[in-house]
């Protein structure tokens, strides 16, 4: 038998306060979009997790909104006109980060002229042998080698159908998405 662990009502009580003021301290700052908690505590944690972990992390809190939202405006001189197709700014997210179309909304936070989603195949495939994303920590970069990871073409299509009637993204979308093949 494991003896129980007596932990005083004060020092539970206290315990309780720590762990409280913690998730607060953190919901905060993703709510703000603090640069310098992401920079400090938040990105130096998540260096000591595997790096594909951390990139499906990221997918996931992208798609629930846990990001931070870019707060300056865009500048006029960087509206751009391609293929009579707007953008607001000439930099945009490629293929390869959201490879299914689960995170466009999130990603949509961060401010790029436009995003790209995918790349996609026709069926359902895992991609490469694992590991298969590196980290450069001196270069501040990674290496992927994931290949072509993804849901297949059914699964992205719905999503995408989803975020279209969602937000209307057909009419005076704020921002343009794309998709690779």
């Amino acid at each position: 038998m494991v003896p129980r662990l007596i932990i005083s009502a004060r020092l539970r009580s206290g315990l309780k306060a720590c762990i409280t003021g913690g998730f607060v301290f953190v919901g905060a700052n993703i709510y703000f979009g603090s640069e310098r908690f992401y920079e400090e505590i938040f990105m130096p944690i998540l260096r000591y997790i595997d790096p594909e972990k951390i990139h499906h992390l990221s997918i996931q809190m992208a798609k629930y909104g846990l990001v931070p939202q870019m707060k300056s405006v865009d500048e006029p001189i960087l509206h751009s006109t391609v293929w009579n197709r707007e953008f607001k700014n000439p930099i945009g997210l490629a293929a390869g980060f959201d490879k299914n179309g689960e995170a466009i909304d999130g990603l949509s936070k961060f401010g790029f002229g436009f995003i790209e989603i995918g790349t996609i195949t026709p069926k359902p495939q895992p991609g490469n042998e694992k590991p298969r994303l590196f980290r450069l920590t001196e270069d501040r970069a990674i290496i992927n080698r994931y290949g072509f990871n993804n849901n297949g073409y059914e699964a992205v299509r719905a999503r995408l159908i989803d975020y279209r009637q969602r937000t209307n993204a057909n009419k005076d979308s704020k921002y343009s998405l794309f998709f690779s093949l």
